[in-house]
């Protein structure tokens, strides 16, 4: 058994530093034979020297190209050719900001084999950040953290009974069939260069083309969340963008939008009624809930996000992370 563990990257040496360190340590499955596969999205070869270290500190073979054309399906897909070209069994991905578990491949590799899943995905912890958060920062990250548990919990039920076929898994905690995809010819889409997504409507995508999806509950990774994430303004942009998203992949209609959205502004109002009580967690709640709302907006007018287009490498790279 061949598996290439992937991940794409840009920007961001002393994460991607980190999670090269936690597979570095991480164990391996028995009798198979790995790979790791990196693709910088970048024109600039600013993770080659992040990249020669940790090839010295693994006997596996270490490759790193380079993907200039921004954007993340554009990566992921050099990477997914890099794994066809290599011959391999199996493709991971986890994100450049994230560090596996020791135990997180042989759990994947191990659930995907027993169940017989051609595409899989694992739950995420969101942890904080090093160093000192404000308390609006505090708030942030603990309903991040509420949402991601809830749904850990809910696919982790969905998974116990056999009944996480319909679930959509994502490239932050990922495994492919190599086969299976060979089989359905599917990558990730291209025109959504800058809105986030691709993974989403590859998930899809796949189990429209007949793949068998699921979810490994115990193959964990962490996701140290940036303190530049962790602000009101951001919280608000990321639902905003993952609610236009929701449209646009979905093919939601005007009015189901535009329903959607006086929804979530009542929600958005009732939380904001609860702030005597709540403090800044209703006030966190509420805009989430906002950004909801005007992701469907926009989405029922046409518009398209641009999360990770021009002028987002202030939230989305190391630098920002940092100050």
């Amino acid at each position: 058994m061949r598996i290439a563990v992937g991940a794409i990257t840009r920007r961001r040496p002393k994460m991607f530093a980190a999670l090269l360190e936690s597979f570095a340590a991480m164990a391996r499955p028995e009798e198979a034979e790995i790979v790791f596969l990196f693709a910088e999205n970048d024109e600039a070869d600013g993770a080659a020297a992040v990249v020669d270290a940790f090839r010295a500190r693994v006997p596996e073979a270490v490759r790193l190209e380079a993907e200039p054309r921004q954007g993340i399906p554009m990566a992921r897909n050099k990477v997914l050719d890099m794994a066809l070209a290599e011959g391999v069994d199996f493709l991971t991905f986890v994100d450049d900001d994230e560090v596996v578990d020791r135990d997180w491949l042989v759990t994947l590799i191990t659930g995907v084999r027993a169940r017989g899943l051609e595409l899989a995905g694992g739950p995420v912890r969101l942890v904080a950040p090093a160093g000192e958060l404000t308390p609006w920062n505090q708030a942030v990250l603990k309903h991040l953290q509420k949402r991601a548990d809830g749904r850990i919990r809910s696919k982790t039920r969905l998974a116990e009974a056999g009944q996480d076929a319909e679930i959509d898994v994502y490239t932050n905690n990922w495994c492919l069939s190599l086969e299976a995809q060979r089989r359905t010819e599917v990558r990730f889409d291209e025109t959504l260069r800058f809105t986030g997504g691709s993974d989403t409507r590859f998930s899809r995508d796949f189990r429209a083309a007949g793949g068998r999806v699921g979810f490994v509950p115990a193959a964990f990774v962490d996701d140290p969340m940036p303190q530049a994430r962790l602000t009101l303004g951001y919280h608000f942009a990321r639902a905003r963008d993952q609610s236009n998203n929701a449209v646009v992949l979905g093919q939601k209609r005007a009015a189901q939008c535009f329903g959607q959205a006086a929804l979530r502004l009542l929600d958005a109002a009732m939380n904001l009624l609860t702030v005597p009580i709540t403090g800044r967690y209703g006030v966190v709640k509420a805009t989430h809930k906002l950004g909801i709302a005007a992701g469907r907006l926009k989405g029922a007018f046409g518009a398209r996000s641009r999360h990770y287009g021009a002028g987002s490498e202030k939230v989305h790279t190391e630098r920002s992370a940092d100050d």
